[in-house]
Protein backbone atom coordinates (compact mmCIF):
# COMPACT_ATOMS: atom_id res chain seq x y z
CA UNK A 1 0.00 0.00 0.00
CA UNK A 2 1.31 3.46 -0.89
CA UNK A 3 0.40 6.79 0.71
CA UNK A 4 -2.27 7.63 -1.90
CA UNK A 5 -4.10 4.35 -1.28
CA UNK A 6 -3.81 4.86 2.47
CA UNK A 7 -5.22 8.38 2.12
CA UNK A 8 -8.23 7.28 0.07
CA UNK A 9 -8.82 4.35 2.43
CA UNK A 10 -8.69 6.79 5.34
CA UNK A 11 -11.31 8.97 3.64
CA UNK A 12 -13.62 5.99 3.21
CA UNK A 13 -13.06 5.02 6.84
CA UNK A 14 -13.95 8.39 8.36
CA UNK A 15 -17.06 8.83 6.21
CA UNK A 16 -18.22 5.38 7.30
CA UNK A 17 -17.91 6.40 10.94
CA UNK A 18 -20.34 9.31 11.11
CA UNK A 19 -21.44 8.42 14.67
CA UNK A 20 -17.88 8.74 15.92
CA UNK A 21 -17.41 12.03 14.04
CA UNK A 22 -20.57 13.53 15.56
CA UNK A 23 -19.67 12.25 19.04
CA UNK A 24 -16.27 13.96 18.86
CA UNK A 25 -17.97 17.17 17.71
CA UNK A 26 -20.46 17.01 20.59
CA UNK A 27 -17.70 16.43 23.15
CA UNK A 28 -15.66 19.36 21.78
CA UNK A 29 -18.76 21.60 21.83
CA UNK A 30 -19.67 20.63 25.40
CA UNK A 31 -16.10 21.24 26.51
CA UNK A 32 -16.08 24.70 24.88
CA UNK A 33 -19.37 25.60 26.59
CA UNK A 34 -18.03 24.28 29.91
CA UNK A 35 -15.06 26.65 29.67
CA UNK A 36 -16.78 29.63 28.08
CA UNK A 37 -19.92 29.91 30.20
CA UNK A 38 -18.36 30.89 33.57
CA UNK A 39 -15.79 33.07 31.81
CA UNK A 40 -18.42 34.97 29.82
CA UNK A 41 -20.37 35.62 33.02
CA UNK A 42 -17.28 36.94 34.78
CA UNK A 43 -16.29 39.21 31.88
CA UNK A 44 -19.87 40.42 31.55
CA UNK A 45 -19.83 41.46 35.20
CA UNK A 46 -16.45 43.17 34.89
CA UNK A 47 -16.76 44.78 31.46
CA UNK A 48 -20.50 45.02 30.97
CA UNK A 49 -20.67 48.69 31.96
CA UNK A 50 -17.78 50.01 29.89
CA UNK A 51 -17.51 50.93 26.21
CA UNK A 52 -13.71 50.70 26.26
CA UNK A 53 -13.73 47.12 24.99
CA UNK A 54 -15.85 48.11 21.98
CA UNK A 55 -13.49 50.99 21.23
CA UNK A 56 -10.50 48.65 21.32
CA UNK A 57 -12.18 46.31 18.82
CA UNK A 58 -12.77 49.24 16.46
CA UNK A 59 -9.21 50.53 16.55
CA UNK A 60 -6.17 49.84 18.69
CA UNK A 61 -5.18 52.69 20.99
CA UNK A 62 -2.09 52.03 23.13
CA UNK A 63 -2.99 54.58 25.82
CA UNK A 64 -6.54 53.27 26.05
CA UNK A 65 -5.29 49.70 26.15
CA UNK A 66 -2.89 50.56 28.96
CA UNK A 67 -5.67 52.23 30.98
CA UNK A 68 -7.91 49.25 30.24
CA UNK A 69 -5.33 46.80 31.60
CA UNK A 70 -4.70 48.93 34.70
CA UNK A 71 -8.42 49.15 35.43
CA UNK A 72 -9.33 45.54 34.69
CA UNK A 73 -6.02 43.77 35.35
CA UNK A 74 -7.64 41.31 37.75
CA UNK A 75 -9.99 40.20 34.97
CA UNK A 76 -7.05 39.50 32.67
CA UNK A 77 -5.44 37.47 35.46
CA UNK A 78 -8.54 35.32 35.79
CA UNK A 79 -8.73 34.88 32.01
CA UNK A 80 -5.09 33.83 31.82
CA UNK A 81 -5.44 31.37 34.71
CA UNK A 82 -8.56 29.84 33.20
CA UNK A 83 -6.88 29.68 29.80
CA UNK A 84 -3.96 27.69 31.23
CA UNK A 85 -6.37 25.40 33.08
CA UNK A 86 -8.45 25.03 29.91
CA UNK A 87 -5.41 24.05 27.84
CA UNK A 88 -4.46 21.44 30.44
CA UNK A 89 -7.97 19.99 30.56
CA UNK A 90 -8.23 19.95 26.77
CA UNK A 91 -4.91 18.10 26.59
CA UNK A 92 -6.30 15.43 28.93
CA UNK A 93 -9.52 15.25 26.89
CA UNK A 94 -7.55 14.90 23.65
CA UNK A 95 -5.47 12.08 25.14
CA UNK A 96 -8.65 10.24 26.12
CA UNK A 97 -10.23 10.79 22.69
CA UNK A 98 -7.18 9.49 20.82
CA UNK A 99 -7.26 6.24 22.79
CA UNK A 100 -10.93 5.78 21.93
CA UNK A 101 -10.47 6.64 18.25
CA UNK A 102 -7.54 4.26 17.80
CA UNK A 103 -9.41 1.47 19.59
CA UNK A 104 -12.16 1.70 16.96
CA UNK A 105 -9.73 2.08 14.04
CA UNK A 106 -7.73 -0.90 15.29
CA UNK A 107 -10.71 -3.25 14.77
CA UNK A 108 -11.27 -1.89 11.23
CA UNK A 109 -14.93 -2.96 11.26
CA UNK A 110 -17.74 -1.42 9.21
CA UNK A 111 -20.24 -2.02 12.01
CA UNK A 112 -18.85 -0.75 15.30
CA UNK A 113 -20.05 0.19 18.74
CA UNK A 114 -19.25 3.45 20.49
CA UNK A 115 -18.79 1.33 23.62
CA UNK A 116 -15.40 0.44 22.13
CA UNK A 117 -14.62 4.16 21.97
CA UNK A 118 -15.30 4.73 25.67
CA UNK A 119 -13.52 1.56 26.76
CA UNK A 120 -10.51 2.37 24.56
CA UNK A 121 -10.30 5.91 25.90
CA UNK A 122 -10.10 4.59 29.46
CA UNK A 123 -7.87 1.61 28.70
CA UNK A 124 -5.18 3.54 26.84
CA UNK A 125 -5.45 6.88 28.66
CA UNK A 126 -2.32 6.61 30.81
CA UNK A 127 -0.25 5.15 27.99
CA UNK A 128 -1.32 7.92 25.60
CA UNK A 129 -0.63 10.51 28.30
CA UNK A 130 2.87 9.17 28.93
CA UNK A 131 3.55 9.13 25.18
CA UNK A 132 2.36 12.74 24.96
CA UNK A 133 4.70 13.78 27.77
CA UNK A 134 7.68 11.95 26.25
CA UNK A 135 7.19 13.47 22.81
CA UNK A 136 6.49 16.89 24.31
CA UNK A 137 9.90 16.67 25.99
CA UNK A 138 11.42 15.67 22.63
CA UNK A 139 9.79 18.66 20.93
CA UNK A 140 11.07 20.99 23.66
CA UNK A 141 14.55 19.52 23.17
CA UNK A 142 14.37 20.09 19.40
CA UNK A 143 13.23 23.69 19.94
CA UNK A 144 16.07 24.33 22.39
CA UNK A 145 18.66 22.86 20.00
CA UNK A 146 17.52 25.02 17.09
CA UNK A 147 17.34 28.08 19.34
CA UNK A 148 20.93 27.41 20.43
CA UNK A 149 21.91 27.08 16.75
CA UNK A 150 20.20 30.39 15.99
CA UNK A 151 21.92 32.04 18.97
CA UNK A 152 25.29 30.75 17.76
CA UNK A 153 24.75 32.00 14.21
CA UNK A 154 23.62 35.42 15.43
CA UNK A 155 26.12 35.82 18.28
CA UNK A 156 27.24 39.42 18.60
CA UNK A 157 23.92 40.87 17.52
CA UNK A 158 23.99 44.30 15.92
CA UNK A 159 27.63 44.75 16.90
CA UNK A 160 28.48 42.00 14.41
CA UNK A 161 25.76 42.49 11.78
CA UNK A 162 24.88 45.65 9.89
CA UNK A 163 21.14 45.51 10.60
CA UNK A 164 18.31 43.40 11.99
CA UNK A 165 17.55 42.08 8.50
CA UNK A 166 20.67 39.91 8.48
CA UNK A 167 19.68 38.38 11.82
CA UNK A 168 16.13 37.74 10.61
CA UNK A 169 17.49 36.22 7.41
CA UNK A 170 19.46 33.64 9.40
CA UNK A 171 16.35 32.87 11.41
CA UNK A 172 14.37 32.33 8.21
CA UNK A 173 17.06 29.95 6.95
CA UNK A 174 16.90 27.87 10.15
CA UNK A 175 13.09 27.91 10.45
CA UNK A 176 12.30 25.43 7.61
CA UNK A 177 14.76 22.91 9.05
CA UNK A 178 13.20 23.26 12.50
CA UNK A 179 9.69 22.81 11.07
CA UNK A 180 10.85 19.75 9.14
CA UNK A 181 12.36 18.07 12.22
CA UNK A 182 9.39 19.01 14.42
CA UNK A 183 6.96 17.65 11.81
CA UNK A 184 8.84 14.35 11.63
CA UNK A 185 8.58 13.93 15.40
CA UNK A 186 4.86 14.80 15.33
CA UNK A 187 4.45 12.10 12.69
CA UNK A 188 6.43 9.53 14.68
CA UNK A 189 4.28 10.36 17.71
CA UNK A 190 1.16 9.40 15.74
CA UNK A 191 2.63 6.07 14.65
CA UNK A 192 3.86 5.40 18.18
CA UNK A 193 0.27 5.81 19.42
CA UNK A 194 -1.00 3.48 16.70
CA UNK A 195 1.69 0.91 17.51
CA UNK A 196 1.03 1.03 21.27
CA UNK A 197 -2.68 0.35 20.69
CA UNK A 198 -1.92 -2.37 18.12
CA UNK A 199 0.52 -4.23 20.38
CA UNK A 200 -1.32 -3.39 23.63
CA UNK A 201 1.89 -3.08 25.63
CA UNK A 202 2.04 -1.24 28.95
CA UNK A 203 5.76 -0.48 28.92
CA UNK A 204 6.45 2.12 26.25
CA UNK A 205 10.20 2.12 25.68
CA UNK A 206 10.15 -0.81 23.25
CA UNK A 207 7.05 0.36 21.29
CA UNK A 208 8.54 3.85 20.90
CA UNK A 209 11.83 2.41 19.64
CA UNK A 210 9.96 0.09 17.26
CA UNK A 211 7.81 2.96 15.99
CA UNK A 212 10.92 5.02 15.21
CA UNK A 213 12.40 2.08 13.29
CA UNK A 214 9.19 1.35 11.39
CA UNK A 215 8.66 4.98 10.38
CA UNK A 216 12.19 5.39 9.05
CA UNK A 217 11.99 2.09 7.14
CA UNK A 218 8.81 3.38 5.50
CA UNK A 219 9.78 7.04 5.62
CA UNK A 220 8.86 8.08 2.08
CA UNK A 221 5.31 6.75 2.39
CA UNK A 222 4.68 7.91 5.97
CA UNK A 223 6.05 11.39 5.38
CA UNK A 224 4.21 11.93 2.09
CA UNK A 225 0.98 10.75 3.72
CA UNK A 226 1.52 13.13 6.64
CA UNK A 227 2.15 16.02 4.25
CA UNK A 228 -1.00 15.13 2.30
CA UNK A 229 -3.05 15.23 5.50
CA UNK A 230 -1.48 18.57 6.43
CA UNK A 231 -2.31 19.88 2.97
CA UNK A 232 -5.93 18.77 3.40
CA UNK A 233 -6.18 20.72 6.65
CA UNK A 234 -4.49 23.73 5.03
CA UNK A 235 -6.97 23.79 2.15
CA UNK A 236 -9.94 23.58 4.54
CA UNK A 237 -8.48 26.32 6.71
CA UNK A 238 -7.96 28.55 3.66
CA UNK A 239 -11.60 28.00 2.64
CA UNK A 240 -12.70 28.83 6.19
CA UNK A 241 -10.77 32.12 6.10
CA UNK A 242 -12.32 33.05 2.77
CA UNK A 243 -15.86 32.33 3.96
CA UNK A 244 -15.42 34.02 7.33
CA UNK A 245 -14.79 37.56 6.09
CA UNK A 246 -17.52 40.20 6.28
CA UNK A 247 -20.46 37.87 7.01
CA UNK A 248 -23.29 38.07 9.52
CA UNK A 249 -22.85 36.81 13.08
CA UNK A 250 -25.07 33.76 12.52
CA UNK A 251 -23.21 32.89 9.34
CA UNK A 252 -19.88 33.26 11.15
CA UNK A 253 -21.12 30.87 13.85
CA UNK A 254 -22.31 28.29 11.32
CA UNK A 255 -19.10 28.56 9.31
CA UNK A 256 -17.13 28.21 12.52
CA UNK A 257 -19.00 25.04 13.46
CA UNK A 258 -18.43 23.65 9.99
CA UNK A 259 -14.72 24.31 10.44
CA UNK A 260 -14.75 22.53 13.82
CA UNK A 261 -16.32 19.51 12.11
CA UNK A 262 -13.73 19.74 9.33
CA UNK A 263 -10.88 19.98 11.85
CA UNK A 264 -12.15 16.90 13.67
CA UNK A 265 -12.50 15.16 10.31
CA UNK A 266 -8.90 15.92 9.33
CA UNK A 267 -7.70 14.61 12.69
CA UNK A 268 -9.69 11.42 12.10
CA UNK A 269 -8.36 11.26 8.54
CA UNK A 270 -4.77 11.54 9.73
CA UNK A 271 -5.18 8.72 12.27
CA UNK A 272 -7.31 6.55 9.95
CA UNK A 273 -4.98 6.82 6.95
CA UNK A 274 -1.90 6.28 9.13
CA UNK A 275 -3.57 3.22 10.70
CA UNK A 276 -4.38 1.87 7.23
CA UNK A 277 -0.75 2.32 6.13
CA UNK A 278 0.54 0.80 9.36
CA UNK A 279 -1.74 -2.25 9.17
CA UNK A 280 -1.05 -2.94 5.50
CA UNK A 281 2.73 -2.59 5.85
CA UNK A 282 3.01 -4.21 9.30
CA UNK A 283 4.30 -7.41 7.69
CA UNK A 284 7.65 -5.54 7.77
CA UNK A 285 9.25 -6.56 11.07
CA UNK A 286 9.21 -3.76 13.61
Amino acid sequence: MNFITAYTSGLKTIFSKGKLWLLLYALNLLFAIFLAYPLSGFLGTKLGHTLAADTLFDRFDFALANDFINEYGDAFGVVMNQSVAGIGLYLLLSVFLVGGILNILKANEKVYSLTNFWSGGGKYFWRMLRLTIYFLLIQIGVLVLFFMLFSTLTAGGLERFHNEGEIIQRGLIILPFYLLVATIFFMIHDYAKIHVVATDKNLLFQPIRQAFGWVFRNFSQTFLLYLLNLLTFGVLFFIYLQLNGGTAILAIFLIGQFFVLARIGTKLLNLASATELYQQRSNTAL
